[in-house]
């Protein structure tokens, strides 16, 4: 099997060929001094399935997808069979909704342009909100990080922990991984202005539960599957430390931690974040190249 790493983010694609054992697609890659990137495919992949590994960082997501766009495009025009893309974190995933009138939905249009330039499959970890890539049917495949997750959890915490979800769309992912740890879990819900819609708050999904399991447990893992400035999760800290005095583990998929997000996190009490390495950032502790292999195994030829 032949995979194409992206030259901006080599660590996770190195992490995947090694533990796959897959052949590298050598690429010629560089910037033009007006920011333009040139790319040159070095070996031929006529008739071959290719996988390709695309990388972001916190910044520059524009360029992580325009990356991705002349790498597939370039694969098919050379001729390659199936090519199976993996953006490990899915650029502009966030705005998968026209919540404002006149909005652009760009997780779609993202979707489409890397799907029109002749990805078969799409795949990433986590995404925000699956729905709205529905019509790609199954050339999109969302891989769940929750078995890397529980290892990690198992490891580190045993099963002397609680999981909480820090609103309602992550109560689902946290339900699973507390079935699959046999721990207990809880949640918070958004408290929003009946007239505008606007979050003005969270609070307790049960507060009765809450109080039970901090008086049972001394760590609390809150899960999300994402961190961008860190103001859901630090409001949940805060809110979270006004009855609990143990040790708070913040715990994100995506580690994007703008500029203040950090600040925002100690600030509210936390004693430990975590991420994975799908992005690239200062506190990923577990990788999910175990999770791209298995996927990339089960949709390439050899």
């Amino acid at each position: 099997m032949v995979v194409v790493i992206d030259p901006c983010y080599e660590e996770l694609g190195a992490k995947v060929v090694s533990l796959g054992g897959f052949d590298v697609l050598d690429l010629e890659y560089k910037v033009f001094p007006d920011g333009e990137v040139y790319f040159r495919v070095l070996g031929d992949v006529s008739g071959r399935d290719v996988g390709v590994v695309v990388g972001c960082f916190p910044f520059g997501q524009s360029d992580c997808v325009l990356r991705g766009l002349f790498i597939v495009r370039t694969l098919k025009d050379l001729g390659a069979g199936r090519v199976v893309v993996v953006f490990p974190y899915f650029p502009f995933a966030r705005q998968d909704k026209r919540f404002l009138s006149g909005e652009c939905v760009s997780a779609r249009v993202v979707a489409e342009l890397v799907n029109f330039a002749g990805a078969d499959v799409i795949a990433t970890v986590d995404v925000h909100a699956v729905d709205v890539y529905g019509f790609l049917g199954d050339r999109f495949v969302n891989i769940s990080s929750v078995p890397v997750w529980c290892d990690f959890f198992r490891r580190e915490f045993g099963r002397d922990f609680f999981l909480v979800a820090p609103d309602e769309g992550r109560v689902g992912v946290v339900r699973e991984m507390a079935r699959v740890l046999g721990v207990p879990y809880t949640g918070f819900r958004k408290v929003r202005d009946l007239r505008t819609g606007a979050i003005v708050g969270l609070e307790l999904l049960d507060e009765r539960e809450f109080l039970d399991l901090v008086s049972r447990f001394d760590i609390a893992v809150v899960f999300d599957d994402m961190i961008s400035t860190g103001g859901t999760a630090a409001r949940v800290i805060s809110k979270m430390r006004e009855m609990f005095n143990g040790r708070i583990v913040a715990a994100f998929t995506h580690g994007l931690f703008l500029p203040g997000s950090v600040r925002k996190l100690l600030k509210a009490g936390v004693s430990e974040i975590v991420a994975t390495d799908t992005v690239k950032n200062a506190f990923s502790k577990l990788s999910v190249a175990p999770l791209i292999v298995d996927f990339l195994k089960k949709v390439l030829r050899g």
